[in-house]
């Protein structure tokens, strides 16, 4: 291309025309899409009359084979009772509370008396200088010494008296003489001024003979030993 100074006309290869026309044909294009945009827009109730592309029908075909059967639906296992049978708890042994211990029950107090008022006390025998043979003693009634009670001698227990009843008070020589020195005290004499040999029962008796105690045994002897014996009866 050559340039021509000012005034005169400036001559254009054709390879520059087309390119001119190319990009005006271009443009004009971008603005009839821009305008057609703006009046969709401007008139959205216009209709399209482009007609809607119609999709190929597809026919399904049978199968030939059946369809495999479904996967079978997992059965939860049976449940199976326990075949042990439980054991029974046994209750709790409950320790019974020990009751308390009856009270030991005391024996009832021996009679002394064998169910008589006078108890006899035998305080021994002794040998008599004088070789007398005597059971002798004192009654008490309540720690007190008592008179007028009856002593008697025996060969056996409450039998019939060997000698005459004796009167606690009295005087040993003269029985119808009480002497105070000798109060609640009495005397019987198998054998005065010797040694008998003999086996007696001394015991207390009532106004009509019964007896008021248990009788006392008692061995006297005929030589020194037992010549002289203490037997008291209490209350």
């Amino acid at each position: 291309m050559k340039r021509e100074n000012k005034g005169r006309s400036v001559k254009t290869s054709p390879r520059v025309n087309k390119l001119i026309l190319a990009a005006g044909l271009g443009w004009f294009m971008i603005l009839g899409c821009s305008t057609t945009n703006l009046i969709a827009r401007a008139n959205p109730g216009a209709t399209n009359t482009a007609a809607p592309t119609v999709r190929a029908t597809f026919t399904r075909i049978p199968p030939t084979e059946p369809p495999p059967p479904p996967p079978p639906t997992a059965v939860p296992p049976p449940v199976i009772p326990p075949t042990r049978t439980p054991t029974p708890r046994r209750p709790p042994t409950r320790v019974p509370t020990p009751k308390p211990a009856a009270p030991t029950p005391v024996p009832p107090t021996p009679d002394l008396f064998g169910g008589f008022y006078y108890r006899p006390v035998n305080k021994g025998c002794s040998t008599s200088t004088s070789r007398n043979t005597r059971i002798e003693g004192t009654v008490y009634d309540n720690g007190v010494r008592k008179n007028g009670v009856t002593v008697r001698l025996s060969h056996g227990e409450h039998l019939d008296p060997l000698l005459p009843d004796f009167i606690t008070g009295v005087d040993p020589s003269d029985p119808n003489h009480k002497a105070p020195e000798r109060e609640g005290m009495y005397r019987l004499s198998p054998a005065e001024g010797g040694y008998q040999d003999g086996n007696w029962w001394v015991f207390v008796i009532d106004g009509n003979g019964n007896p008021l105690s248990k009788g006392q045994y008692i061995k006297t002897h005929d030589a020194p030993g037992c010549n002289i014996a203490i037997v008291d009866f209490v209350h």
